[in-house]
């Protein structure tokens, strides 16, 4: 005789509240199971459930059974939902030990209760730590662990997200067509459910638009970010791309200017410090992209020494301050600002560098030196060639090609071959990007997911 499940804990309610969340049909959740007139009866409560037709039914709704059986599974959910708004809490807030902590009592929950649907968010959040710290090869792990879990709505949400991040640590390993790769596919799986995946559309859309304009393709930009239907994303975001594009893409006329020191004027009013720091970085591209005031940058340096000083006391901040300090001294070299500030820029980002590990701003602040100094060969070559020393051996972007370009300048003087020759000529024509190729992770929204 087969054995019938009591109804307790409304277990009718159970299975229609789990059928509709993976957006099944009564008649496709009964067929090869019971038939469409008992499985109506069981969600009603009207009729018990036998063991072997749970098990059928939590197979095929991908639910343990103890989400059905269990008296205390709402209870148990609950608690394991608290735990995940925690956990992202502390991500948030950077509170990484006490974030490591509670991902390992999650992991356990998830286990002690067998709840095994929400490993996923497990596999997330993990991935989300460990992106945060920038242990790239951890967080691959977690994200592709997502990916390779069962689509349902609640699951599809998570693996946009995962793409969405994925895509952005190809991004900061300067591998932007994997990127591009990555998000495509994203978008290809959600048009399956495009209203119930608004959002992760959004950053989709929003993530291939910072993609396109920092590889130059500026219609591809323009359009995924009007595409953007700004469901949690704030139009300030989308309108900051939209001036991007047109002034990277050679229009620098007043108005656009005047637009971007706007827009920059809002940035700061938010008080937020990251965008106060964009904003910053803003002002200070469009200046030198424009037409370089040196009145307008002398007018500038209190309000700027004031606000970055501020924000390099902040600890998760002082690798951005330092950029941005990187930023300025190479916009007041460009527009023959009094060496004494110049100067005074260089100390501030020598005082910071001891509280920065990461060798490519560390060799970028040696390079800028370098060519403040660039009237003593000597003293400048020296400063290139340890510049060159600090990179990795694998790095093979454009700062490298520029620190090569100044020690290839002081090595051969005087005899300048055919190829240093059309090395100087690339150089030439290159020099109007170097600035974004160069601080583009400061000039350049950070990647949503």
């Amino acid at each position: 005789m087969k054995r019938q499940i009591p109804r307790h804990n409304a277990i009718g309610k159970k299975i229609r509240a789990a059928r509709k969340s993976r957006g099944m049909t009564l008649e496709e959740l009964a067929k090869g199971i019971c038939s469409l007139g008992k499985m109506s009866q069981i969600e009603n409560g009207h009729r018990p459930v036998t063991n072997e037709e749970l098990e059928k039914l939590s197979e095929r709704l991908d639910f343990p059974i103890s989400h059905f059986s269990d008296p205390d599974i709402d209870e148990k959910i609950k608690e394991l939902d608290n735990r995940k708004q925690k956990i992202g809490d502390l991500i948030g807030l950077h509170h990484w030990k006490a974030v490591k902590g509670e991902l390992t009592q999650f992991k356990n929950k998830i286990e002690e209760y067998e709840v095994t649907t929400r490993m996923i968010d497990y596999y997330y959040l993990s991935g989300n730590y460990s992106l945060r710290l920038s242990h790239y090869d951890e967080a691959n792990t977690f994200f592709n662990k997502v990916l390779h879990e069962p689509e349902n709505k609640y699951n599809l949400k998570l693996k946009m997200k995962s793409y969405n991040a994925l895509a952005s640590m190809s991004f900061a390993r300067k591998k932007g067509m994997k990127s591009i790769d990555l998000l495509n596919r994203a978008l290809e799986i959600s048009k399956e459910n495009p209203t119930n995946l608004k959002e992760e559309r959004d950053n989709i859309h929003f993530n291939l638009s910072i993609l396109y304009l920092y590889i130059g393709s500026f219609n591809q930009s323009l359009f995924h970010i009007n595409q953007v239907n700004h469901h949690i994303i704030h139009p300030m975001e989308t309108d900051y791309i939209k001036l991007l594009i047109q002034f990277s893409d050679g229009d620098a006329d007043n108005s656009l200017h005047n637009g971007l020191l706007t827009l920059r004027e809002k940035l700061h009013q938010t008080k937020d410090q990251e965008g106060i720091l964009r904003g910053w970085a803003l002002t200070i591209y469009s200046l030198l992209r424009s037409q370089p005031n040196q009145e307008h940058l002398n007018n500038l340096k209190d309000n700027f020494l004031y606000d970055i000083d501020t924000i390099a006391e902040v600890p998760q901040l002082q690798k951005q301050a330092l950029a941005i300090y990187q930023l300025a001294i190479q916009c007041c070299m460009s527009t023959n600002v009094e060496d004494s500030f110049i100067e005074r820029l260089l100390d501030k980002t020598k005082s910071l560098l001891p509280t920065v590990s990461n060798y490519f701003l560390h060799a970028r602040n040696l390079y800028l030196e370098g060519k403040y100094h660039s009237h003593a060969d000597q003293i400048s070559l020296a400063l290139f060639e340890e510049a060159l020393s600090l990179l990795e051996p694998d790095y093979e972007g454009l700062l490298k090609a520029d620190i090569l370009y100044e020690i290839s300048k002081r090595k051969e003087p005087e005899s300048r071959t055919s190829s240093a020759r059309a090395l100087e000529i690339y150089h030439q024509h290159q020099q109007s990007n170097f600035l974004f190729s160069q601080f583009y992770e400061l000039i350049l929204p950070c990647f949503r997911y």
